[in-house]
């Protein structure tokens, strides 16, 4: 469990709260797929796509379960350039590229870890691109598209990347569904969530209520 961690550049317990997210889901039978935005090494994917694996296992939502996907949003080419709401980025002065994961170590992932390419559905590029075209065609019933979203999980670490996939994706999100904002301590994340959701929900995670 050690790599993995090191592939999410986490701790274990978030790794194991990923799974447990998407295994609650499973088991209220919230419609949806799984979906990351800012995955590194892949290996919150890696959790919540076990999580899918393991319900197949025990048959439990089998109409849902053989058709979740997890989703994997990235540029694969680093954190972009920050901006002004990113003030821990800004005064330490990173630069563009920080984090870097290639698409092919994701792979490479996934095929160490046991998670079957039928389940991962990535979608390589600018979030503004990627998470735009994934709403616009969320109608169209294709497993390269995101339908309908039972967890989606934030981990872009900045104000603009946060903000539009929120924009584009939160829509998405089946009621009692999760939203989960990896990046809370950082500030610009922090703020495109309170903008965007708004001020009425918990700090790091939250369900999306029922209609």
């Amino acid at each position: 469990m050690d790599n993995v961690a090191l592939a999410a550049l986490s701790s274990k317990e978030t790794v194991y709260a990923s799974y447990d997210i998407a295994a609650l889901a499973i088991e209220r039978g919230v419609p949806g797929d799984f979906v990351e935005c800012g995955v590194f090494g892949g290996a919150q994917c890696a959790a919540m796509a076990r999580a899918i694996m393991n319900a197949r296992l025990l048959r439990r939502q089998p109409a849902l379960d053989t058709q979740r996907r997890v989703h994997l949003f990235d540029s694969f080419a680093g954190i972009p350039q920050a901006g002004p709401e990113d003030r821990e980025f800004t005064e330490a002065g990173h630069e563009p590229g920080l984090s870097v994961c290639t698409l092919e170590a994701v792979k490479d992932h996934m095929a160490e870890w046991g998670i079957p390419d039928e389940l991962l559905v990535y979608h390589e590029g600018d979030f503004r691109d990627t998470t735009e075209r994934a709403a616009m065609h969320s109608q169209m019933k294709r497993p390269d598209h995101v339908c309908r979203i039972a967890v989606l999980r934030l981990d872009g670490d900045l104000y603009d990347s946060t903000r539009v996939c929120l924009e584009n994706l939160y829509p998405l999100v089946s009621p009692g569904g999760w939203l989960i904002c990896d990046d809370w301590d950082l500030s610009g994340a922090r703020k495109a969530v309170l903008e965007h959701v708004g001020r009425n929900f918990g700090p790091v995670m939250w369900q999306k209520k029922g209609a």
